[in-house]
């Protein structure tokens, strides 16, 4: 048996403890089938032979917990970046310029401000953005997801008063002079809001254009936490094209929340298991809400916010309910992954969990706490003893890590993603960076990992620091085994898939400040080069 390439001349890290280096790789229909001497006897006639002049490869990143369709949407609204937009003019300025080129009374969306990064450290307010396009809705959201604003005919055209009441789980922020609504709009009160959705159409194109994104990233595989019946057309449909070659992992969004339309009962119904698919595409379980997020201030929180002392955020539903959904789901052999920052959530989580199986029953089903970001010592204890996964979000850190200092204070935020602990109790902790929360490049949550600095340059502590190699097994082999992929994917080992990435520095050698820094260079998916940037 020939295989039809072989990849030589490279400094391979496989994350496999069989055999952890190599410095050749064959592939045959996908698939590696040798390393090292053994590839000699594998060249043929038609072998086709890629030297890889000496450089480092690593297993293909695994994106254990993004909104991947919420990315590719978000290049069809305006970037709101701080970055792209420093600062509230800027914001504005980007909102005139997009409704002389709109019709008007449609719709101006856009994503991605952070009020910790403005400059004037504050959102636009209604006021600003109703003066900016008096003719157009605006509605735009907070890199977060869990806020947004909106100018005067947003609120309008949605049909809601000038005064609206807060929904359950939601909240219309009143500005404290003039008695009225500001424009921001948290949680679940965003939802109130008649926003248009992208047709399937749009959706498609837009995510074959972030899947270029993806593989420069280095990310052969996602796991895509908020799948409504839209979202699974979509990827039903990409997967009929032969040019979408990212594998997708999918987590059904269980019941109506935040504006979505859960699909719970109809998956029972159905009688759909975890694992219903294909090795390129499958269903992961059920995914449940549970709080906001730090820098929104809407995470449970067991103290208040720093300088907020009668915040501790907000929980999304009451845990009797969230025992039965919970219950229900892991009865019918439907894995769960509940989103939980602040200690309430996580300990509801815990709560729902442990009531619904056992820990060997647990263990085997590998159930997510999705975040995981202030677990307490007994917590962890507790994660540890069912088995959870905890889907660690360590990629904040580094891009939004300034705001955990703000809002949680130095000695709470040095506890955030607490990897070392993880790793003490035996605790498997994939990581991932919740695009498009957050920067995607997993480069980067390596980095937070090990070194724990933010953006901004400050220090989240280095109790909770982890090893380069630990960093890079929470994005590859660990969270290969938060999907039940280990035996396909997650590190480079015979029979596996032949995906894997080049970097131009080994990880290994270089100054941890440096690997926010690193390139991948080429990314390799079931053998065939789908990203170069040579």
């Amino acid at each position: 048996m020939f295989a039809d390439v072989i990849f030589y001349n490279a400094n391979i890290y496989t994350m496999d403890e069989v055999r952890p280096n190599a410095t050749k790789v064959a592939v045959k229909n996908g698939k590696m089938i040798a390393f090292d001497e053994n590839t000699n006897q594998m060249k043929g006639p038609s072998t086709k032979l890629v030297n890889v002049n000496g450089k480092t490869v690593l297993p293909g990143f695994i994106e254990s917990h993004a909104h991947p369709l919420q990315y590719a949407a978000k290049l069809l609204q305006l970037d709101l970046r701080a970055e792209v937009t420093p600062d509230i003019e800027s914001i504005l300025h980007a909102v005139r310029e997009k409704a002389k080129v709109t019709p008007k009374g449609e719709w101006i969306l856009g994503t991605g401000w952070d009020d910790s990064k403005i400059k004037e450290k504050r959102f636009p307010t209604m006021d600003e953005l109703s003066e900016a396009a008096p003719d157009h809705p605006v509605f735009l959201k907070r890199t977060c997801s869990h806020n947004a604003v909106a100018n005067r005919l947003a609120f309008k055209a949605s049909g809601l008063p000038d005064l609206p009441k807060d929904p359950e789980g939601g909240h219309f922020h009143i500005d404290p002079k003039t008695g009225k609504p500001s424009g921001l709009i948290q949680e679940n009160a965003m939802h109130e809001f008649s926003v248009p959705l992208f047709s399937i159409e749009q959706l498609k194109d837009a995510m074959m254009q972030a899947q270029k994104q993806f593989f420069q990233w280095g990310i052969t595989t996602v796991h895509e936490m908020a799948v409504t019946k839209n979202d699974m057309i979509v990827y039903q449909q990409l997967q009929k094209e032969e040019s979408f070659r990212l594998k997708a992992r999918l987590w059904l969004w269980a019941i109506d929340l935040m504006g979505w339309t859960g699909v719970q009962d109809e998956a029972l119904k159905l009688g759909i298991e975890s694992h219903l698919g294909n090795d390129r595409l499958n269903i992961q379980g059920l995914k449940y809400m549970l709080d906001g997020s730090v820098g929104g201030k809407t995470a449970a929180l067991n103290r208040p916010y720093e300088n907020d002392d009668n915040n501790n955020g907000i929980l999304y539903m009451q845990q009797d309910h969230l025992n039965k959904l919970v219950s229900q789901s892991i009865k019918n052999n439907l894995r769960v992954s509940i989103h939980g920052i602040g200690e309430r959530a996580i300990e509801m989580a815990l709560k729902a969990i442990s009531n619904a199986a056992t820990p060997e029953e647990n263990k085997r089903m590998r159930n997510r706490i999705e975040h995981c970001t202030l677990p307490t010592e007994e917590h962890l204890k507790q994660i540890a003893q069912y088995g959870i996964i905890a889907a660690s979000s360590i990629g904040f850190i580094y891009s939004i890590g300034d705001s955990y200092l703000a809002n949680l204070g130095k000695q709470r935020a040095e506890k955030v993603f607490p990897h070392a602990s993880f790793k003490k109790y035996g605790i498997m902790s994939p990581g991932n960076s919740d695009l498009p929360v957050c920067d995607g490049n997993p480069l980067l949550g390596v980095y937070s990992a090990v070194v724990r600095k933010t953006i901004g340059g400050q220090q989240l502590g280095t109790a909770e620091a982890i090893s380069v190699e630990d960093a890079i097994k929470a994005y590859t082999i660990d969270a290969a085994f938060s999907g039940f992929d280990e035996n396909i994917i997650g590190s480079l080992s015979i029979g596996k898939y032949a995906d894997f990435i080049v970097l131009n520095q080994d990880p290994f050698k270089t100054d941890p400040e440096s690997l926010k820094d690193m390139k991948v260079t080429q990314t390799i998916v079931e053998g065939e080069i789908v990203f170069s940037d040579t």
